[in-house]
C-alpha cells in the first residue's frame, strides 16, 4: 500500500475500536502462517512456485541488504504505532523463508544477525522509556511521497515518528517547536526541516507536548 492508504487503514482501526482494545492490539509483521518478513520485503515472489523452488531460493546479498533496511522501517512502526509489538521468533535474528514449512525454520543460535538483534533490543529500550508510546493515541502527520509520519502525544511527553521507504532523500517540514528535541533515532531537525535519507527514519521526543498540529 502507498503511505496514504496505510494511514487511512490505521486511522480506520483507531476510529472504530475502543481505546481498551487499541492498547491490546497485537502488532505483527510476520507469523507462522506467513512468509518471513525479509523474504516478503525483498525476495522474488513465490506466486505459483512449489516447495522445491521455495526450498532453494534465498535472498541475494543485494536483496538481503534492501530487505534489512525495509525491515528496520517496518519494525520501527511496529514498536511506535498504538498496540503491542509481537515478534515472530527469528525475524529479529534475520531468518528468511517462503511458505510453510520454510517459514518455520529453527532459531539460528550462534548465527544471528547481530546488528539486527541490536536494533530490536534498542527499539525495546526506547518503547520502555517513552511513556507516550504506551499511554497515548496517535495523531497523523504526513503520508505522501513515500513518507509516513505521525505523533504520539502523551501527558508529559510527545514523540514524532517518520520513515522514508524510498531509495532517495526526503525532507519533511516540522513545526518550529520540534527544533529542540531529544533525538532517539535518525537526525536532528534543522531550520524546521527533517532529513530522511534513503530508507531513512527519525524518532524524536520532547517532554512538553505540543498542540496537535499535523498535516
Amino acid at each position: 500500500a502507498n503511505p496514504a492508504d496505510m494511514m487511512e487503514c490505521v486511522m480506520n482501526i483507531l476510529e472504530n475500536y475502543p481505546p481498551q482494545t487499541i492498547r491490546l492490539l497485537m502488532n505483527h509483521i510476520g507469523t507462522h502462517d506467513t512468509e518471513r518478513a525479509l523474504t516478503v520485503l525483498a525476495g522474488e515472489p513465490a506466486y505459483h512456485h512449489g516447495r522445491e523452488w521455495q526450498s532453494c531460493h534465498h535472498l541475494s546479498h543485494e536483496q538481503r541488504e534492501k530487505g534489512l533496511k525495509l525491515l528496520r522501517l517496518a519494525s520501527l512502526l511496529q514498536y511506535t504505532l498504538p498496540g503491542i509489538p509481537c515478534i515472530y521468533y527469528g525475524d529479529e535474528a534475520g531468518l528468511e523463508g517462503y511458505r510453510d514449512p520454510f517459514n518455520r525454520g529453527t532459531y539460528p543460535w550462534g548465527q544471528e544477525d547481530q546488528a539486527l538483534l541490536e536494533w530490536y533490543r534498542n527499539l525495546g529500550k526506547i518503547r520502555k522509556n517513552c511513556p507516550a508510546l504506551t499511554e497515548s493515541g496517535m495523531v497523523p502527520y504526513l503520508a505522501e511521497k513515500e513518507c509516513f509520519s505521525f505523533l504520539r502525544i502523551g501527558k508529559d511527553q510527545a514523540v514524532f515518528v517518520a520513515v522514508n521507504r524510498s531509495g532517495w532523500d526526503q525532507y519533511i517540514h516540522i513545526p518550529y517547536e520540534w527544533q529542540q528535541v531529544h533525538v532517539l533515532l535518525g537526525e536532528a531537525p534543522k531550520n524546521e526541516q527533517l532529513h530522511l535519507g534513503p530508507y531513512g527514519y527519525s524518532l524524536l521526543a520532547m517532554e512538553a507536548a505540543p498542540e496537535e498540529d499535523g498535516e
